[in-house]
Parts: structure tokens; sequence; C-alpha cells
């Protein structure tokens, strides 16, 4: 392409000559427009490219010294040469210092002298370029990884909620996008999507939602974890009413391209960082609602509601029921209790996360009501099967497999005690992990502790604190026999005792022997005796 000049002088003859100074089609450059002072030259090139302007020193109007200044002062960073006689060195000096690049004698003027001053203009241009394209890259790339710092400090704050917003960058907090109203989208897939495809596909997927949205500013977008994707709208842009219908059509238009249907959850309108983030967190809170209905894809926070405690005396009550069918061998009868429980907890909604520790919860009751002695690894098992159930009807069908598993080995320990004393059994049996108190037992039954303790006593033959210890004793012998290089405080601690040399003691108290003792005699090992170190702090084997 060739350079564009412009040339500005008052004199027709030297418009003539220029034009007819060389064949201008042969060279690198054109002669685009000629002026006949600075304000024709000023206004042609308001409205027309020019890369290099050739002007005459006196005119008429705007002479060249005041068209080089305007020219400045309009921020036109076009290279300029002044024509001259010998009579205008002054003004020459002074055109140079205004800005001009270059000077030619009018009476020196040929082809080869002009093309070669053209060339060192040309070169100085090509060097400008260069230099304004390395500086518009290197601004690029440091905007580029401004922004990647930016979304990763972005992405920390909504996934840490102990992150401040005064811990932020400045850069952060000046967001304007979260100075104005806006909402919170998550795109959620359900599949195990690998990280590098989502972010291969994400830009797609965010100009899909400018163009099914209809946004005009792209939001911010964070890849938050490998299969969610994050999104900061502007309020403005998405009306409540259209809302619906176009994340219909979003969800359709990704499943069509992508072959995969996501969850999206939408927010209410929020104002600022930490708000943002609250509303991050509903969606995922809302997202939950998929346990319930594997088949909704578009959520919005006001609409889901859980319900997050249920009556302390529900789930005894229930292990109860399930104890008397299992008592009775009604294994259709488990089944109705197992159903009429968890479309309760559905309808109310529950959280599904509280619903699965429910569910866990009731599982262990009915084992520990029964001799499991023999179904330990399985009782476990299914326990962590019912934390981690993806759905309901998953839930469901697990919990009333395990307890067909332990009703076809039903052996109830509690059988041979009253009501109120199995409750407390189960109680014991159930909490033994925590620090327990004699009111908080008291409560579970539903009794006066004094006659409480009067009724466990005469019906057990001991106290509550030695059914207690009894328990407790027994839980961390079995632990010794899975596991001997266990550390005394981590089997202290996993039965409900803080201190580890009172746990020593009460165990040596209730064996007769030493925790360390107990496990060498299990192992048959000859006497370690390797000492200089607290029993309390080192594996017990060992003696350390």
């Amino acid at each position: 392409m060739s350079l564009r000049i412009l040339l500005v002088d008052d004199e027709p003859a030297i418009k003539i000559s220029f034009r007819q100074l060389t064949d201008w089609a042969k060279t690198p450059y054109a002669l685009c427009q000629t002026a006949s002072n600075g304000e024709e030259a000023l206004a042609y090139i308001r409205t027309h490219p020019v890369d290099i302007i050739i002007t005459d020193l006196k005119m008429s109007v705007m002479n060249g010294i005041d068209l080089i200044r305007a020219l400045k002062r309009e921020h036109w960073d076009i290279p300029t040469m002044v024509l001259s006689n010998y009579s205008d060195f002054e003004l020459v000096r002074e055109a140079l210092t205004a800005g001009a690049v270059d000077y030619m004698l009018k009476a020196n003027i040929s082809a080869d002298l002009l093309l070669e001053h053209l060339d060192k203009i040309a070169i100085n241009i090509q060097d400008r370029q260069r230099d304004r394209e390395e500086a518009l890259q290197q601004k690029q790339q440091l905007e580029l990884q401004n922004r990647k710092i930016l979304l990763n400090e972005l992405r920390d704050f909504f996934l840490d909620e102990t992150i401040t917003q005064e811990e932020l960058s400045e850069e952060t907090n000046s967001s304007l996008l979260f100075s104005r109203p806006g909402i919170i989208l998550t795109l959620f897939f359900h599949e195990d999507i690998k990280r590098e495809k989502l972010k291969r596909v994400a830009p797609n997927l965010q100009t899909l939602l400018m163009e099914t949205f209809s946004l005009t500013t792209a939001p911010v977008s964070l890849m938050t974890h490998h299969n969610e994707i994050l999104y900061c709208v502007t309020n403005s842009e998405i009306s409540e009413c259209d809302a619906p219908k176009k994340a219909k059509t979003f969800i359709r238009q990704i499943a069509t391209y992508f072959g995969v249907y996501p969850i999206l959850c939408c927010s209410d309108p929020i104002v600022g960082l930490t708000e943002c983030r609250r509303a991050y967190h509903k969606c995922i809170h809302a997202r939950r609602m998929t346990f319930y209905d594997a088949d909704c894809s578009i959520l919005f926070t006001r609409d889901i509601h859980f319900i997050d405690r249920i009556s302390s005396d529900e789930i005894p009550s229930i292990i109860d029921s399930i104890l008397y069918s299992m008592g009775s061998g009604r294994q259709g009868e488990v089944s109705r209790w197992v159903h009429k429980a968890l479309t309760d907890w559905a309808a109310l909604p529950l959280d599904p996360l509280l619903l699965c520790m429910n569910c866990a919860h009731l599982f262990e009751g009915v084992a520990l009501s029964t001799d499991v002695r023999n179904l330990h690894s399985q009782v476990q098992d299914y326990q962590q099967r019912l934390l981690h159930a993806s759905n309901l009807n998953e839930l469901e069908a697990t919990l009333c497999e395990g307890l067909l598993l332990l009703q076809k080995d039903n052996r109830n320990e509690f059988k041979n005690y009253k009501r109120e004393v199995q409750v407390v059994m189960r109680y014991v049996n159930m909490h033994y992990k925590e620090h327990i108190t004699l009111d908080q037992i008291a409560d579970a039954a539903g009794l006066n502790r004094s006659y409480l303790c009067r009724l466990f006593k005469k019906e057990y033959g001991e106290s509550v604190f030695n059914y207690l210890n009894t328990i407790r004793m027994e839980k961390a012998a079995e632990m010794l026999r899975n596991d001997p290089n266990l550390y005394i405080q981590e089997v202290a601690a996993a039965v409900g005792i803080g201190e580890p040399f009172y746990f020593t003691r009460r165990f040596k108290e209730y064996f007769g022997v030493s925790p360390r003792d107990f496990v060498m005699r299990l192992e048959g090992a000859a006497n370690v005796g390797v000492a200089g170190y607290a029993e309390d702090f080192c594996p017990v084997l060992s003696g350390k």
C-alpha cells in the first residue's frame, strides 16, 4: 500500500511540478491531494487518511508553522516535511522546533532528492509503527495478565468466604460491574466433563449467553470448578419476565451444540461484591434441588427454600417403628416406613445434605440396636453410601437394602429391656463419640434424670455411665484390633474421651491391661519395652 502524501502550497506551479516530478505510480508513494493553506489541509486531514505532509512555510490564511502547531494541538501524528527558500533559514529552524521532521529547498527539488527524503520519512514511519505495535502488544499482554490475576482473585473470593472484600486489590474492588445491580448465573454440568474441554468451549458458551439474553456488555465469567462456570450479568440487561423463557432457550441451545444438559441457577438482583458472593452460594444451595428432581435444569434461588432441621424426637420415633416392624418380621412394613419418612422430608423440602445425614443416623440407630458384629464392614459401607447418595431414589433404595440386611440377621440386643431403657441404650451407642451428659440422655429418653438412673440400674444392673464406659472401652478395643499402630490420643478422641491419660486409666480398669499391653497380647509380641516417650502421644504397639 502506497504512503499517501498531502502537498500544502499556495503556488499552482509548485503543485503542478510536484505532480509531474516523477511517475508516482512506480513509487511507494501517492500524491493523494493538494491544499492551498493550513486550514484547507486540516479540513482534508479530518476526513481523509494522510501518511506524510509536505508543506510550504509562507502561505496566507494559515502558514506552514501554524499548520504544524495545529496538527500537534489536535494530536495528529503525521510526519511533516517543509519546503523553504534560501532566505527562510529562521523559519525552517522554527518549523523543526515546532515538530517538522525534515526540510527541502525549493530550488534543489528533484525526483531523486525528493524520493530520498521520502524514503527516510518512510523508514521513520515504519519504525514508529513497529514501536506502536510492540507497545500495543505489551499493553495487551499486560492487560491479559492483569485480567487473569483479577479473575483468579475474584474466583478465590467467591469460593473462600473467609476472604473479606477489604483484602481484595483496589482494581477488583473498583470494578464498575459490581457497583451496578446485577444477577449471578451459574452453569453446572452433570457429566464428568474435563476441565480442558470446558475451558475450550467457555468462550462459545459466553457468546451463546450474550446472544440469547441480548447482552451488550460481556459478563464477568469465572470457571469456579472443573464443571462449573459463574457469570456476573448486569441486571438492567435481563428483564425479570423474559429471564425464564430465555433461560430455557439457552439450555436448549447448549444441549444442541454440546450434547449435554447443564443446570442453570439464577439469583435475585444484587449489588456489590459481597452480595455477589452470597448470591453465588445461594445458587450452589439451590442446585441441591436436583437431588429431588433430577430432570430440572433451570433454578431460581428465590423459589428454593430448604428446611434445615426436624424435630429431635422424629428419628428415634422412626427407629422404634422400624425395629418393631423388623422384630415382627414384616419386611414390607419396613420399606413403607422408609418411604413415608423420605416422602415427608422431601415434601418440606429438607436440605438434601441433612436428609442424607438423617438417613445415615437412622440406619446407625437401627444397626446399634442389633447385634451387628458380623456385619461391621457392611454397616460402615452402607453409612457411606447413604451420606453420598446422589438422588432421592438412590437414597431410599440404599436405606431399604441396608435395613433388609440388618433384618435378616436381626438379634435385637436391647429387646429384653423396657422401651425407655432401649432408647437410652440407642442414644448412648449413637453418641458415645461425643461429650454427653446425664441431662442430655434424660432428655432423649423423655425421663426425669433421677428416675432414669434408678430405672436403668434396675433393668441393666449398672449405672448409665458404667454402660457408657463399657461402650467406649469396647469400641476402643475394636479400633486397636483393627489397627494396632493407632496413637492413644486418636483412640481416646474417637470414643469421646479428650484426655489420653484418663482414657489409659479407664482402659486398664476395664481390661486389666494398658492399651499397649492389650495390643501386644493380641499380636503375641515380645516385651518391646521402648521407653522415653509418653504413652498418650505415640503409637500404642511401640509403647511410644
